[in-house]
């Protein structure tokens, strides 16, 4: 029952200092309507002089707290309870002399007020609500009020309050730290359970996150292994053949299948299966290329690749595209030629682009040829740049041919 009172106005979307602040709220208007509870037994010592009257109102003013956290205003039940409860203070020190202790209440208020300190408010919440508890009992010292009648009580009287309230402030006051203490001793656990079960689920996902990464890198792997038995099946097709236009065929097809390989081995190689790194990639798949041609003992390879990481998904298209471009250049550049080969790679990042350049010193793109009997390789290179929403220049530049390729990071 006392939990369900204590949780009115309590909301898991709300945040931890807030739910704290209602708690002890509700805490503080329980207690203050169990105190004016008790307190009618004054009845029996004073008769008209207890302030029914103010005990009505405190009792309205408490049971409307409950109300404004259960409609979640809480600004207005804080404000509400310090205003009510100093209010009633001075009351009560204007209508009795000093020696009833009607002012030791002021301590118990003193420690509430405290305890509805809340990080995520303003710190002048809390310098306003010392201010009316120092307000308050410095004008039930110094002012009268015509419209509070002081009571005459006898000497008797005023030590039978004064005892009353004495007790009644003891026992409120150790109760009311007893409560206190237990919430949130309470929302400690509540806290370091709540910590506990976060620290668990994190701990779930990341070797769920494991698992699955090392589920991709095995895949990545199996996909490596059955690309290299697909070259390896090349290799021996192209060995068995006797026909040299269809051993280049091989070879160009076999070099394909190569560049989207070797993303998959790098990929088995990372912890990131997400990114690659273009630079090595680069430069290892133009080894490979080059490695596969007749010209490679004579070939001259130049590289300006900056060290880049680019996005997976564009790593296979990029490498085919290279794979076509230097194909191209050892196949057409430099048949009937005396030149020693030279290819000339770079690879720069401007802004938001990154730009790769592929040059040769051969015999240049054939001038004034007609788009529709462009080779097979050229139309790979289009159809790919379109994949990765990049541009691609064909021209002859420095004595030779330039492809070069932009697209978006």
């Amino acid at each position: 029952m006392l939990n369900k009172v204590l949780n009115i106005g309590v909301h898991n979307t709300d945040s931890f200092y807030q739910n704290r602040e209602t708690k002890i709220l509700n805490l503080f208007s329980l207690i203050t309507i169990v105190g004016c509870l008790i307190g009618t037994l004054n009845i029996y010592f004073l008769g008209e002089a207890y302030p029914s009257v103010m005990v009505i109102f405190e009792l309205v003013a408490s049971a409307l707290i409950f109300y404004l956290n259960s409609k979640k205003m809480y600004a207005g039940a804080a404000y509400l309870f310090a205003i009510s409860i100093n209010f009633a203070l001075l009351h009560m020190n204007v209508l009795y002399s000093s020696s009833t202790g009607s002012f030791l209440y002021y301590f118990p208020l003193i420690f509430c007020i405290a305890l509805l300190h809340n990080p995520n408010k303003p710190k002048t919440r809390v310098a306003i609500f010392f201010s009316l508890i120092a307000l308050s009992l410095v004008c039930s010292r110094l002012f009268s009020f015509p419209f509070i009648e002081k009571a005459n009580l006898t000497s008797e009287q005023n030590q039978i309050l004064f005892n009353f309230n004495l007790n009644l402030v003891a026992f409120l006051t150790v109760t009311l730290v007893f409560l206190v203490i237990s919430l949130i001793n309470k929302q400690y656990r509540e806290l370091t359970d709540l910590v506990q079960t976060v620290k668990n689920d994190k701990l779930t996902i990341q070797n769920s996150l494991r698992e699955k990464e090392v589920l991709l890198a095995e895949i990545q792997h199996r996909v490596k292994n059955n690309l290299a038995v697909i070259i390896g099946l090349f290799n021996l097709q192209k060995d068995n053949s006797t026909n040299e236009e269809t051993k280049q065929s091989i070879t160009e097809a076999k070099n394909r299948v190569l560049s989207i390989a070797m993303v998959h081995e790098r990929l088995y190689k990372k912890d990131d299966l997400s990114k690659i790194n273009l630079k090595f990639y680069i430069s290892e798949l133009i080894k490979e290329i080059v490695k596969s041609h007749p010209l490679y003992d004579s070939v001259t390879i130049e590289e300006n690749i900056e060290d880049l990481v680019g996005d997976i998904t564009k790593a296979v298209p990029i490498g085919l595209i290279i794979n076509e471009a230097i194909t191209n250049s050892l196949k057409h550049g430099f048949v009937n030629t005396q030149i020693k080969p030279k290819l000339s790679i770079s690879l720069q990042k401007t802004f938001d682009l990154i730009c790769i350049k592929i040059n040769d010193n051969g015999k240049g793109f054939p001038v004034n040829k007609n788009h529709n009997e462009r080779s097979l390789g050229l139309s790979l290179i289009d159809s790919l740049t379109e994949q990765i929403d990049g541009k691609i220049y064909y021209e002859n530049k420095d004595g030779g041919a330039q492809v070069k390729l932009t697209f978006p990071i």
